[in-house]
């Protein structure tokens, strides 16, 4: 009997994890004055079952904690919504879960976009539910292009996001509102002989001979032009895509990786040097879409830090460090469409950069 007692007082410190006020409480209720041997025993069974009920119950719910997202349903909102009206979709890039990505959230959620468009680099933690809870006042409008520690920080982070998002492959394309996005996979292949390559070169092949298309809209992690800072530019990429999407049509490109912002002018490839752009309009913000130039825009502000400017390059119209995010708003009117960028400051909601790009609807008579 008591070597049995012994063997059931050590299962009990051991599921209360050595705590000595859980075998108190466990003999006060094993024991009182009128216990005989059989009252013990069937008291002994019973909290022994008790306690593997709760234990049973934490687990589950510990488990249900880290799978919370990674099996939710997403539902993407009226994806390939075909009405002609205005509206605002918000991007920023390189988020992390600090302070100063909750305020990069909110700050946008007081915009109410229509569309939240994720540039990569989206937890730094071994997981993604951190921000998966940061970002879920957004469930229902996220489109995420996924960066260096979305990819590279191990399996189980990366089949959350794929799990969640849906995603059989890193790069894909929608249509939203008379506007064509593509979303780039910067780490995956990418050369004329990949199987992206061959996705994207059709893909906007067919948006640029779609008269119900006004904006060719891309994004990407990586960088195809940035001003000298901690990360270089994408020159394969660059070299490989820029003459792409001038040849069908793209409007504006959405970067990440380097923890500033920067937006260039309109700029076109330069075939003796790629790293040399041509610019073809240095307005500070009111640009013409039959200008032959496309728009970089860098949007690192998420709240993951912040990587110095060393200087400016010549094709960058405006660069600095600050917490915040791109708002893209997308206004018809008749027979001009434009587009209008602006960049909202976490500290203040300070407008720091604000440019316009204007152009013809190809089909205005919808």
């Amino acid at each position: 009997m008591f070597l049995s007692l012994f063997a059931i007082f050590s299962s009990n410190l051991f599921v209360n994890k050595g705590s000595s006020q859980g075998l108190g409480d466990f003999l006060d209720n094993l024991f009182d004055d009128n216990d005989n041997g059989d009252d013990i025993k069937k008291k002994i069974e019973k909290e022994l079952k008790d306690k593997d009920k709760d234990k049973d119950k934490d687990n589950k719910q510990e488990t249900e904690k880290e799978e919370n997202f990674a099996t939710k349903d997403y539902n993407f909102a009226d994806e390939g919504e075909k009405e002609r009206k205005s509206f605002s979709f918000a991007v920023a890039g390189d988020f992390g879960c600090s302070k100063n990505a909750k305020n990069t959230v909110s700050n946008m959620k007081d915009k109410k976009p229509e569309l939240v468009i994720p540039l990569g680099d989206l937890s730094y933690s071994k997981s993604a539910n951190c921000w998966l809870d940061l970002i879920s006042p957004f469930n229902d409008r996220l489109k995420v292009t996924l960066g260096f520690h979305d990819v590279n920080d191990g399996e189980p982070k990366l089949n959350q996001y794929e799990q969640t998002f849906g995603l059989k492959k890193h790069y894909d394309s929608f249509d939203y509102r008379h506007v064509h996005f593509v979303m780039m996979s910067s780490l995956s292949e990418f050369d004329k002989a990949s199987e992206q390559y061959k996705f994207i070169s059709e893909d906007l092949k067919k948006a640029s001979e779609d008269k119900e298309i006004d904006w060719i809209i891309v994004t990407s992690y990586g960088p195809l032009y940035t001003s000298p800072s901690r990360h270089t530019s994408e020159k394969d990429i660059r070299n490989i895509y820029h003459p792409l999407f001038e040849q069908y049509g793209v409007d504006l490109v959405l970067q990440a990786h380097n923890h500033n912002y920067q937006r260039t002018y309109p700029i076109s490839y330069n075939y003796g040097d790629s790293s040399e752009p041509v610019v073809s309009n240095q307005f500070t913000t009111g640009y013409s879409g039959q200008s032959n130039g496309i728009v970089f825009a860098i949007v690192g502000t998420g709240g993951e830090g912040f990587y110095p400017l060393e200087s400016q390059a010549a094709y960058t119209a405006t660069q600095f460090t600050r917490f915040g995010f791109l708002n893209i708003e997308i206004s018809n009117g008749n027979p001009h469409t434009e587009l209008t960028g602006t960049f909202y400051d976490n500290k203040g909601d300070e407008v720091r950069d604000q440019f316009t790009i204007e152009k013809e609807i190809k089909n205005n008579g919808n």
